[in-house]
């Protein structure tokens, strides 16, 4: 069963707009920790600034990790696939 391209747009909106509302969240989230930690734990205010940074590139690199190994995997089948299809034909 092949899937139209408007399937394919209309599943990346979906996941985007889910990823946007969770990063929301979790900004949102790490803005009212800030202050917390800011009086207990942390003494410089440099410190407290690059936690939400952190996440984002924790999130960021993940999300191309995961990307990267998705292709590789997809490729790795598809010539497979055609090595088993040419050895069949031949």
């Amino acid at each position: 069963m092949k899937s139209s391209p408007l399937d394919k747009y209309t599943i990346s909106t979906v996941i985007g707009v889910c990823i946007y509302f969770q990063l929301t969240k979790t900004i949102s989230y790490a803005k009212q920790i800030i202050p917390v930690k800011n009086q207990i734990i942390l003494s410089s205010n440099n410190n407290a600034e690059m936690i939400p940074f952190y996440w984002m590139l924790t999130i960021v690199g993940g999300c191309i990790a995961v990307t990267l190994t998705y292709v590789s995997w997809r490729k790795y089948k598809g010539e497979k696939k055609k090595q088993s299809e040419r050895d069949s034909n031949s």
